[in-house]
């Protein structure tokens, strides 16, 4: 607890992944006062072309706080 998934486009290295994965820990282990050891980060890149299916699949009649135009 708790494990971020983060779905993208392809293109960045795994260096611009990292560092990503690093402020996400960094700031779930602030906001959330948890131990760093129990925050994970995964990343799923998805085509362009196949970004409808994540929106159907995992967006949609879900709660957002954010909200995207896609």
């Amino acid at each position: 607890m708790p494990h971020l998934s983060v779905k993208l486009y392809p293109g960045r290295t795994e260096e611009v992944k990292q560092d990503l994965a690093n402020k996400l820990q960094d700031f779930v282990v602030k906001e959330l006062g948890c131990d760093p050891k129990v925050v994970s980060v995964s990343f799923k890149e998805i085509e362009a072309d196949k970004w409808k299916d994540v929106i159907d699949d995992e967006i949609a009649g879900e709660e957002i706080y954010i909200e995207s135009d896609f």
